[in-house]
């Protein structure tokens, strides 16, 4: 999703997916394949760059989350993601890391 305005003033987000045209005459209309249209106060080329940083941004997610860690950071917060070898349901045998026995406090 990206978020745009329309000419009016009012804030929204749309799927870039599901973007059939835009037009650039004067106004920058997007076309969506649902048949709604939406009027920016943005011009194409600000559109477009918009619409690549969201692609790029998605595609360095999919690639850190298929290696096991993804680290997502916007200027509020960091929200980690981790891929655990370890079922829920305390069948699966985990890592040796989750197989350590706990004596006491951990050391540190």
């Amino acid at each position: 999703m990206i978020a745009v305005t329309s000419r009016h003033g009012e804030h929204f987000s749309i799927d870039p997916r599901h973007i059939e045209r835009i037009e650039t005459t004067p106004d920058t209309v997007v076309h969506m394949v649902d048949g709604r249209h939406y009027v920016l106060d943005v011009g194409l080329d600000d559109l477009l760059r918009t619409i690549r940083d969201s692609r790029a941004e998605l595609l360095v997610v999919q690639k850190r989350m298929a290696g096991g860690t993804a680290e997502l950071a916007d200027s509020a917060a960091t929200l980690r993601v981790e891929r655990r070898a370890r079922a829920r349901d305390g069948d699966s045998p985990g890592s040796p890391a989750d197989r350590r026995p706990v004596d006491g406090p951990p050391e540190g």
